[in-house]
């Protein structure tokens, strides 16, 4: 099998290229070979879809989906090809075949699995942590988190992919604590960490208790991998098996603020979910 990532989501190509050990799909060469593509996101994955001429399989990454709902011609081309469909939640399921397309769900990893072991440790004070993009704040929850910090005061929120313009004030303010300056723009309990590598990335959240995805609509986040595998107790605005799940904003408070009654770490969530992501597309 041979691999097309869409451009759209090219920062993932070369994790899922070492993950599957998979060869990159040339239109010329792999023309008759089985292939999947990875994303379906704009017109030119679609030219290549259509050119192709072996078996074809679609792995659909969430916004790929919903850029496909406004598309009634691309939905129609999808239609005529007889096509493996992959996707990771019951969500991105009933969307697609909403539009008459019918999908298996298989969620996936694409960091390798092996090099993530269980780290979980206890803490009164809870951290949790949150990834997102800059200007797609309100998208990935961010707003969110900033709302509800002062009403759990225990959690540190860590949150990564974005920054904040930081202003602070001196204590001729009244806002400095024993002559450190003091950043009032945001909550005390919430950290923009920004960009980091994803070795970085994965070393600093091996010390916190919880993923956090709060996006409504995408497929099987790797913020919820992660913590799951690290033996954490992730909570999700998709339901999972073995992730605590939350509907409204009362639902969340009352999760993040459970955290701190987890005393060992996820293991029967871990196990299950290091074989479900452990199968082959």
């Amino acid at each position: 099998m041979d691999f097309c990532c869409s451009s759209s989501v090219s920062n993932f190509k070369d994790k899922f290229q070492k993950r599957f050990n998979l060869p990159e799909w040339h239109f010329l060469k792999s023309i008759f070979s089985d292939v999947i593509f990875f994303g379906m996101y704009n017109l030119v994955d679609y030219y290549r879809f259509m050119w192709h001429r072996g078996q074809k399989t679609i792995f659909w990454c969430g916004g790929d989906i919903l850029n496909l709902q406004r598309r009634k011609w691309w939905q129609w081309v999808l239609r005529q090809f007889k096509t493996r469909h992959i996707c990771e939640n019951e969500l991105e399921y009933w969307r697609l075949l909403f539009m008459g397309i019918k999908s298996e769900i298989q969620p996936c990893l694409i960091d390798r699995l092996d090099n993530i072991e269980i780290s979980y440790k206890h803490s009164d004070k809870p951290n949790v942590y949150v990834c997102g993009h800059q200007g797609r704040e309100e998208e990935y929850g961010i707003n969110l988190v900033e709302e509800i910090a002062d009403l759990t005061p225990d959690i540190t929120y860590h949150i990564y992919g974005v920054t904040k313009e930081m202003w602070f004030y001196t204590g001729y303010l009244g806002a400095s604590i024993d002559g450190q300056m003091m950043n009032v723009s945001r909550p005390i309990n919430v950290i923009y960490h920004g960009k980091v590598s994803n070795e970085q990335f994965t070393e600093e959240i091996k010390n916190y208790q919880a993923g956090l995805r709060l996006n409504e609509f995408e497929g099987f986040s790797e913020v919820i991998a992660k913590s799951i595998l690290m033996g954490q107790y992730p909570i999700s605005r998709i339901k999972y098996p073995f992730i605590d799940y939350f509907k409204d904003k009362i639902e969340l408070i009352s999760l993040l603020n459970n955290l701190k009654n987890k005393k060992e770490p996820n293991i029967v969530g871990r196990n299950y979910w290091f074989k479900e992501l452990n199968k082959e597309l």
